[in-house]
Formats: C-alpha cells, sequence, structure tokens
C-alpha cells in the first residue's frame, strides 16, 4: 500500500510539473509574440550641436518590436538671454529615416541658414512625426533641448549619479 501511494504521488508531481511547464511554455511564447507586435514611441537617447555645420544630431531609440518611420521633422527656436536672434520656427521638414525594432538612428536637424550659432540658454523643441506598419496613423514626439556649456545632452537615465 505504501508502494502505490508512494508512486500515485510522484505521478501527481511529475503531472504537475510537465503542466506548470507546459503552461509557461505557452505563455512566454504568447507573451513574446504580443510584445514583438507592440509599436513604441522613439526615444531621445542624446542630442549633439555642431557648431560648424550648424546642425542638432538627435539620437532615436525604436524600443518596440516592430520599425518605425521618421517621415517628418518641425522645430521651434527659442532664444536665451544671450542671444538677439528672433524666435522663428522651421515646419515640414521631410524626412525619411526608418529605425529596426530594438535599434537607433540618427538624425540631423538642420538650423535656419544664416541665423547666428547656439548660445548658452537658447531652446529649441524638435517634433519628429513618425509612423508604423501596423497603423496608417501618424503620431509625434517632442523634445526640448536647451544649449548649455557642452552642446551636448543625454537622457538622465543614462547620466545619473548616485548620491553618497
Amino acid at each position: 500500500m505504501k508502494r502505490i501511494s508512494m508512486v500515485l504521488v510522484m505521478v501527481a508531481l511529475l503531472s504537475l510539473f510537465l503542466g506548470w511547464e507546459t503552461g509557461n511554455f505557452f505563455t512566454g511564447r504568447s507573451f513574446q509574440r504580443l510584445i514583438s507586435t507592440i509599436p513604441a514611441s522613439p526615444i531621445v537617447t542624446e542630442v549633439k550641436y555642431e557648431k560648424q555645420k550648424h546642425t542638432l544630431i538627435y539620437s532615436l531609440f525604436n524600443p518596440g518590436g516592430v520599425p518605425i518611420s521618421v517621415i517628418e521633422e518641425n522645430f521651434v527656436f527659442k532664444p536665451g538671454k544671450n542671444t538677439t536672434q528672433q524666435s522663428y520656427v522651421v515646419s515640414n521638414i521631410p524626412l525619411h529615416v526608418i529605425i529596426p525594432p530594438s535599434g537607433k538612428a540618427s538624425v540631423n536637424l538642420k538650423l535656419k541658414a544664416g541665423t547666428p550659432k547656439l548660445a548658452l540658454g537658447d531652446v529649441v523643441l524638435a517634433t519628429f512625426t513618425y509612423t508604423h506598419p501596423l497603423s496608417k496613423d501618424l503620431y509625434t514626439v517632442g523634445h526640448i533641448f536647451t544649449m548649455n556649456k557642452t552642446g551636448q545632452e543625454k537622457t538622465k537615465i543614462k547620466n545619473q549619479k548616485k548620491k553618497e
């Protein structure tokens, strides 16, 4: 009798283990498939200002599972306290940059010709219009760049330092 009950307990435990693993396998696969089809908004990870070319270079990251096509860029310039340049808007600049899933791409934003170089405190609000293959809708993401001493900006997540 003891032997039969031991065999039944072992079969029950083995069945539970196999059922658990089978469920994890199918749930995990369907979850991965679901995640891989979710489009994401591009994230600006870094911005650099090249003085010689009078250009802002944006590094965009696509955290989603489908490619994103950046089709247009717009920007607004707002002068800081050290600049005499007036505010201006440049819009509907055609662009064709495809960011692969979990990939990065660079986008160059050429500032208005004939304007002075960026000075400390100048602000550029850039917006990027993008689309993805799962929808015909257009989406927009914006980023504010404030000119600092280095002319470079990285996401705060990468540059946070531990306070001790």
